[in-house]
C-alpha cells in the first residue's frame, strides 16, 4: 500500500545501458576539459599555441619550443583542446538521448543542455583569449563559472540517470553538500577580482594571500572576501562529509576530506615557500575536490525508487 501511495512501481524500469554509457563518457570528457583548463593555467601553457583550434608547427612539433614538461608546454594546451572538443559531440548525443528517454527525472533531460551551453561559453572565451582578445574580468569569471556549471550539470544528470527511476529527495547532509558546492563556485569566481595581471590566483586554487606580487594591484576587498568565503566553504564541506559518513557514503566522503586536506596543504606550501612549484598539484586537487563534492551532493539527493519501494514494503511488512 505504501508503495502505491508514494507512486512507486513494484518493478520499475532501469535506464538503458547505452544511455548511461553516453552520459558517463560525456561526464569524463567534461571533467577532463575542466581539469585540463586548470593545468593549462597553472603551467602558463595557454599562449604557447598562437593559433586556434590548431597550433603552430614550430610550437607543437617535438623539435619546437617545448621547454619543460610542466611549464609553457604547447602539448598541454593541445591536449586540453582535444578533451574540450570531445565534450561537445558527446554532450549533444546525451541531450538527444535524454529527450527520448521515458520515466527519467527532468534533470536527466536538462543537464546535457546546460553542459552544451557551458561548453559553448567556455570555448568561445578561450578562443578569444588565445587569439589576443582582451576581456573584462567578469567575462573571465563567466568562462570558468560556465565550465564548472557544465561539469556539475552532467554529473547530476548522470547520477539521476543511473538511479532511474529516481526521486529528488535531498537529505540535510545533501543540502549541506550543495551549499558547500555553491560557496566554492562563488569563491572561484571572486578569485578573478583578487588576482593581478597574469597571476596564478586566476587558476583553480584556494586562496593564498598575495601569491604573487601582481596581486598587489588587484582588489584588496576581493582578497579578504575570498578568504571569508573559503572558510565558509571549508566548514560546509567538512559538515557534509561527516554527515555523509553517517549515511553510508563512506568512500566518497573520505575522498572529499582527503582532497580538502590536500588543497589546504598545497596552499600552505606555496605560502611558506613563496613558489608555485606545486601549482599543478594544487589546481588538480582543487578540481578533484569540486567534482567529488558535486558527486557527493548528487548521490545524497537522488534516491532510486527501487530502494524507496523496498523500504516502503519493509515498513508495510513491519506494520502488519
Amino acid at each position: 500500500m505504501l508503495a502505491v501511495y508514494y507512486g512507486l512501481s513494484e518493478s520499475p524500469m532501469s535506464a538503458p545501458r547505452y544511455a548511461v554509457i553516453v552520459y558517463r563518457i560525456t561526464l569524463v570528457f567534461t571533467l577532463l576539459a575542466v581539469l585540463g583548463g586548470a593545468i593549462v593555467c597553472a603551467t602558463e601553457s595557454g599562449f604557447e599555441c598562437g593559433n586556434w583550434p590548431g597550433c603552430t608547427d614550430d610550437a607543437i612539433l617535438p623539435g619546437g619550443a617545448v621547454n619543460e614538461l610542466l611549464y609553457r608546454n604547447p602539448w598541454i594546451e593541445m591536449t586540453h583542446r582535444i578533451s574540450a572538443f570531445g565534450t561537445g559531440p558527446f554532450a549533444v548525443a546525451a541531450a538527444i538521448i535524454g529527450l527520448r528517454l521515458k520515466g527519467v527525472h527532468p534533470v536527466v533531460k536538462i543537464g546535457p543542455w546546460v553542459t552544451i551551453a557551458g561548453a559553448i561559453v567556455a570555448g568561445y572565451v578561450g578562443r578569444g583569449i588565445v587569439l589576443g582578445e582582451v576581456y573584462p574580468t567578469w567575462v573571465s569569471a563567466a568562462d570558468l563559472g560556465s565550465a564548472l556549471l557544465a561539469l556539475i550539470a552532467i554529473t547530476t544528470a548522470t547520477v539521476a540517470l543511473e538511479r532511474t527511476p529516481a526521486t529528488w529527495a535531498p537529505s540535510r547532509t545533501g543540502l549541506l553538500a550543495w551549499a558547500g558546492l555553491a560557496v566554492v563556485w562563488i569563491f572561484h569566481l571572486v578569485s578573478f577580482w583578487a588576482a593581478g595581471p597574469m597571476s596564478y590566483t586566476r587558476c583553480m586554487s584556494w586562496p593564498v594571500w598575495m601569491l604573487v606580487h601582481a596581486d598587489a594591484n588587484a582588489s584588496i576587498g576581493a582578497q579578504y572576501a575570498r578568504f571569508v568565503v573559503a572558510v565558509a566553504a571549508a566548514a560546509l564541506i567538512v559538515a557534509a562529509a561527516v554527515g555523509a559518513l553517517r549515511r553510508g557514503e563512506r568512500m566518497l566522503a573520505w575522498l572529499v576530506l582527503a582532497l580538502l586536506a590536500a588543497v589546504l596543504g598545497f596552499g600552505l606550501t606555496i605560502l611558506l615557500t613563496g613558489t608555485d612549484a606545486v601549482g599543478v598539484l594544487f589546481s588538480t586537487a582543487t578540481v578533484a575536490l569540486f567534482f567529488c563534492l558535486g558527486l557527493l551532493a548528487a548521490r545524497l539527493s537522488f534516491i532510486a525508487r527501487r530502494t524507496a519501494a523496498s523500504v516502503a514494503r519493509s515498513e508495510e511488512f513491519a506494520a502488519a
